[in-house]
């Protein structure tokens, strides 16, 4: 007689377990990359479009971008505007903090910088 050969029941259940919290972490982590990425669009637009004006302008129209693009983890007054000769250059770092599941969370530090001309310097 041959053998068998194919996963038992415990195999299955184990690698649903870890396919199950791959999907968990992924659904977890697509909001805060998609702020990430929608906070970097509106720091590039900012720069692009408001080199040179006043800072409570360029703050203003960041609030108004966060309205559209939904960003929550950023306000305006975090941002650290230095206008210069060399141009107008927009920073701001946060942190992201997502909660996994009981008391166990992911936290994230974010670091961005536009300078005129649309470059990012870090990230």
């Amino acid at each position: 007689m041959r053998k068998q050969a194919g996963l038992s029941l415990i195999n299955m259940l184990l690698w649903a377990i870890v396919l199950g919290f791959g999907l968990l972490l992924t659904l977890k982590l697509i909001p805060v990359y998609t702020e990430y990425f929608g906070i970097k669009s509106a720091l590039a637009g900012l720069v692009k479009e408001k080199a040179g004006a006043p800072v409570s302008d360029i703050r203003e129209a960041f609030v108004r971008r966060a309205e559209i693009e939904n960003i929550k983890s950023l306000k305006a007054d975090d941002l650290d505007i230095i206008q210069d000769q060399a141009g107008t250059t927009i920073s701001a770092s946060y942190e992201a903090i997502v909660p996994l599941v009981a008391n166990a969370s992911l936290v994230f530090n974010f670091e961005l910088e536009e300078k005129q001309g649309g470059s990012p310097a870090a990230e």
